[in-house]
Order: structure tokens, then sequence, then C-alpha cells
């Protein structure tokens, strides 16, 4: 027996009834066995959910909207997991869902319950053996609110600005043709209407196998591929709600239809342009050429490279992200008339080879970063004691997870500045940002001060191909010297770098001086042909 009845009880009443203590732990081990049991029937898709998951989750949710929140701790099982994520959404009773790649029905009898029968659930699938046994489970449970719908491999084949949010569990990796099935499903979204896709696993691609192989056989892709094909076909990245979900494997991430976008088909929150002109010259040796470049660059960034490879005596190299690839070969296309051999990173290494590098760029890449660390640690093996790695970005207006920074496609300076050194680099100049949303940093390996300035490559001179005074402007902020005509060398300070170059006169003939009044220098530059050399420099105060 599990109870004993005590011997004292008030008048008129039974003793009460108690529990010894070995009772007790019987009783936990029971409680226990049986929560972690009995979500069974509604966790995997095939086995229709009962009606108790499914008031389960109706439960949940109810209380979560209550609230106005969703509960610090995870879910316990799959149905409450749908109710949070709806709950997330602001959606419930009323609510258009589609449970696209529906299985047999377990994720779609859930949802029935929580839009209640004022709402719709659009039960998906391609397999018709599937859609057969997901109407005789409407059949069977009398859910008016069940509409089973026979899709396609490329087209969900769902009603037009219909849909208050998409559902896919352990779908998405099955997707042969994701680019026009995701076109389809923003079709048929409502305008602010919300995609959510449940996957494994996390991070950057492991399983580079065809797209046509995937649809009948579990081949695991990567949160950063359903990120980037959904962004680039009209979505908007908007959450990554791992906390909605009752396992910790999974990722979770939530995108929208944009009020605003008319027609799918290119990302909603796209980088602003680059004036590429004078962008360009950001990035130009000071002095010299480079020796070879290495090009880190995504999107419209990709058309410096050509300029800067006009500016290189030897051959450059491409560094393609693992981050940004969906299959092993594929590469960004190359501007203008540019060719050069490419590199696919693995797990970060971008597999260098002996010969060092003077220059990297990363151009409206770094903030994808997943495997940062080792990258950057096989970068500055490869560096040149003198090399730099210049990092353009788009600013993010807050700090964020490394993770919901390469989703969102921003990152903040902060973050990019601690990563770099950890990795053993030196901050060595902040650049103007050539677009109000970008930000320019340089960095190097140790101390700059220990470079001698004939080997220093930001050390400008002694001659220039452009107006001294155009030139002093655009470079003040990298420069650490200057040289002049017949071999010596003036050091700028740091104050220099804000400086605002002054025409002491009028131009004279071939003849320039400008005064810099940080530094009390003044400059005296002399044109032969077509360029300018710096022929003397004296202190302002003589």
């Amino acid at each position: 027996m599990l109870l004993e009845r005590e011997s004292r009880g008030r008048r008129g009443h039974p003793g009460r009834w108690k529990v010894p203590r070995w009772g007790c732990l019987l009783l936990s081990l029971c409680f226990v066995t049986l929560v972690t049991i009995s979500p069974a029937s509604a966790d995997e898709k095939g086995q229709p959910a009962g009606t108790a998951a499914a008031a389960q989750a109706g439960e949940a949710q109810k209380t979560q909207r209550e609230s106005g929140k969703v509960a610090a701790a995870r879910p316990k099982s799959r149905a409450q997991s749908l109710g949070a994520i709806l709950s997330r959404l602001g959606l419930g009773e009323g609510s258009v869902v589609a449970d696209v790649g529906a299985g047999r029905g377990g994720d779609t009898w859930v949802f029935a319950n929580l839009v209640g029968k004022t709402g719709t659930v659009f039960s998906e699938e391609i397999f018709e053996s599937n859609v057969k046994a997901i109407k005789k489970g409407v059949e069977q449970k009398g859910l008016s609110q069940v509409r089973v719908v026979l899709g396609r491999s490329d087209d969900p084949c769902l009603p037009a600005d219909s849909l208050d949010v998409v559902y896919m569990h352990y779908v998405y990796h099955h997707m042969a043709k994701p680019r026009p099935m995701l076109r389809g499903i923003w079709r048929c979204l409502k305008p602010g209407g919300h995609f959510v896709v449940v996957d494994r696993h996390r991070g950057t691609l492991r399983d580079w196998v065809e797209r046509s192989r995937r649809e009948k056989k579990h081949f695991w892709l990567a949160e950063t591929t359903i990120v980037r094909e959904a962004r680039e076909e009209g979505f908007a990245f908007v959450d990554c709600p791992d906390d909605c979900w009752h396992e910790k494997e999974p990722f979770v991430v939530i995108f929208q239809r944009p009020k605003g976008l008319k027609a799918p088909g290119r990302d909603p929150d796209a980088f602003l342009p680059l004036p590429m002109e004078r962008a360009s010259r950001l990035f130009l040796p000071l002095r010299g050429e480079y020796e070879r470049p290495v090009f880190i660059a995504l999107g419209e960034a990709r058309q410096l490279m050509e300029p800067i490879l006009r500016n290189a005596s030897g051959r450059g190299l491409e560094i393609v992200l693992e981050e940004w690839a969906t299959q092993k070969d594929e590469r960004p296309p190359l501007p203008g008339n540019v060719s050069f051999p490419s590199v696919l990173t693995e797990k970060g290494d971008p597999r260098l080879g002996p010969e060092p590098i003077d220059a990297v760029f990363f151009l409206d890449s770094y903030h994808l970063l997943f495997h940062g660390k080792t990258l950057l640690g096989k970068i500055y093996e490869g560096l040149a004691p003198r090399g730099c790695v210049c990092v353009l970005d788009r600013e993010a207006p807050k700090p964020l997870s490394r993770r919901e920074a390469s989703h969102r496609r921003r990152i903040r300076p902060e973050t990019v500045k601690q990563e770099m050194a950890e990795a053993g680099f030196s901050l060595w100049f902040e650049g103007p940002p050539p677009a109000p949303d970008r930000f320019l940093l340089v960095f190097g390996k140790g101390d700059a001060g220990k470079i001698r300035p004939e080997d220093d490559p930001f050390v400008g001179g002694p001659q220039i191909r452009q107006s001294p005074g155009q030139w002093l402007h655009e470079n003040c902020w990298r420069l650490r010297g200057l040289e002049t005509a017949d071999g010596r060398f003036v050091s700028l300070s740091e104050r220099s770098r804000q400086a605002q170059p002054k025409l002491v006169s009028p131009a004279s003939g071939d003849k320039r001086v400008l005064n810099i009044p940080e530094e009390r220098l003044r400059l005296f530059f002399e044109k032969t042909g077509d360029v300018y050399a710096l022929t003397d420099y004296r202190s302002s105060a003589e």
C-alpha cells in the first residue's frame, strides 16, 4: 500500500491519508516517467497527436497570451513549442496557419486546437499517401478548420496573401527546389506574415550534396544556408528564438514578408550603395603595389576588387566563406575582367599555403563569420610582418550575438576589434565610412612603431597621382608619415588623422604648398608630368 491512514482526525471526518517516504519516491518516479513519455505522440510527424497533447498546447498558449510573453523556461513538449511560437508572433485563435510538409498531420492537429474553430490550418504535403492520411485524420477528429493541400516540390499551392504564418519542421533540408518554393511561400503569406523554420544543424553546412538528392533522404542543411536563401528571395530575418523549442539541438529561425515589398526575389534589407570611385581610393596602396592581396568579399563591395588588383604586382586570391556557399563549387561572380584562384574555407581554414600575403580585404563579409577564430588565426600566420587587414562592413545599431550578427548581416565595430585583438592583431586605423551604414577598420600585426619608415606601407610618397590637397584629405586618416623625393622621412602623429590640410597660397604653376595645422607642418609639392612629388617639408612655425 502506498498510503496509510493517520490515526488522528477531526471529529466527524475520517483520518487524513499520509504517504510514507518510500511511497513518495515511487510516486515521483512514476510522475517523471509519465511526463517524459506522454508528449511523444505529438513529437513526430507521421504519429497523430492525441487530444490531450493538443489541449496541453492550447492551455500553454492561453497562459502565454494572458501573460503577454513566452515563459522563461523552455517548453516541455512539441505541442507546447508550437504554442510558444504562435504566442511569440502574437497569433492564436482565429489565425491562419500553414503546416508545410505536414507529414501525417501531427503538428496540424496541434495548430487546429491553437487557432480554434474561427481559424484555419492548411496542412500541405507533396506525397499523396500523406495527404490521404491527413484527410482521414481530419474526418475522424472532426476538424472543420483544417484544409488539406497537395503541393509540389517547387510550390506549396496555397492561396495568395492569405496566411499569418507558414511553418516547417525538418522539411527545409528536403527542399530540392528551394528558390521557387520560397517565392511561393512569400506570395501566400499576408504582407507582414511570418515564415518559421525548425531544422538542424546550427552554424555552417556539413553535408555538401546536390539539392536534387535531398528530397527523399536526410542530408541536414545549415541555418546559414537557409538564412541566405530566404533573404535573397525576399524575406526579412526576424529572430532565432530557440527558447521557444523543447529540444536543444534543433534551431528555430523566423522570417517575415515585409509589408512594403511588392514582389519576392531580392533582399529587403540590402546594404546601402557604395560610391565606388571614392570608396576604392580608401583601399589603394599609399605607395608601391600590393604583392599578394587576399579578398573575402560579397555583394556590391566585390566591385572594389578590380581597382585594388590594378594596384597589385602579384596575383590575388579569393577566400570563399563556407558561411556563404551552398555548394562546394559555388563562387560569387567576379567583376569585370578579373580572374584569379579561389579557395573554400573548411571549418574556417582557408589553406593559404606557404606564400606570405601582404593585404587582406574583408569587404561586406566579416559579419558572416561562424569560424572566425580559425580563419583569423590562419590569416595571422600567413600575413607578412608589415601586412594589413582591412574590414569594411555594415554597422549594427546595438550589440548582437555572433550568430545574430551573421543572420542580420551587420556587426558592431567593437565586436570586430575584440575578435581581431583576440587573434593577435592590433588596430592601426579607423577610416572614414564610405557609406552611412558602413564602418572601416585597418589592423596589422603588432606594434606599428617597430616598422621601419622605408618598409611601412602607410608612409606615403614620394610621388602621388592626385592633387596634393585632395590626396591628403582622402588619406590623412591612415598616414603614418611621408617620404620626400630625396629619400627623407617625416613622421605624422595621430593628431593628423583628423587633419584638414590647407593650401597656403593660390596654386602657382606646377607647385603646391599645404599646411597641416595639427602637425605644424608645411609640405612642398612639385608636379612633374602626371604626378606630384613631395620635394620638401618645414615647420609651419618657421
